[in-house]
């Protein structure tokens, strides 16, 4: 799915987005989401709306966080905590990713293999 704040859509494509966000995390064989979060920004207004959409659907919820070769290693572990609390996410709920180092994709992939046996149970 294309990003849901993304600059160049229109607010009313951007609504239409979270109807459907809305819809497919209503699906009772959804086994979680994979949320991809940027580990340079924080949090949107769009972001809280969509914890808030997660949260009243009580659907399982990963973070990856995106873009870890951006920023400096030390910052890395600030960033990501602030994100999680900003979003009221749990620390095993967020995994740092890096598409061009592959930093966090074994993790990533782990986490989402759980999440698939989790709701095959």
């Amino acid at each position: 799915m294309p990003g849901y704040g993304y600059a160049r859509a229109s607010k009313a494509d951007r609504t239409a987005f979270r109807r459907l966000v809305r819809h497919a995390i209503g699906r009772p064989t959804l086994a979680g989401v994979v949320w991809l979060l940027d580990i340079r920004r924080d949090p949107s207004e769009d972001d809280r709306a969509m914890q808030d959409l997660f949260a009243a659907a009580t659907t399982p919820v990963l973070a990856a966080v995106t873009k870890s070769d951006k920023l400096p290693r030390g910052q890395r572990p600030g960033r990501e905590g602030a994100l999680a609390a900003a979003l009221g996410l749990d620390g095993d709920q967020v995994i740092v990713t890096s598409a061009r180092t592959g930093e966090g994709i074994l993790e990533l992939r782990e986490a989402i293999a759980a999440l698939l046996e989790a709701a095959l149970r």
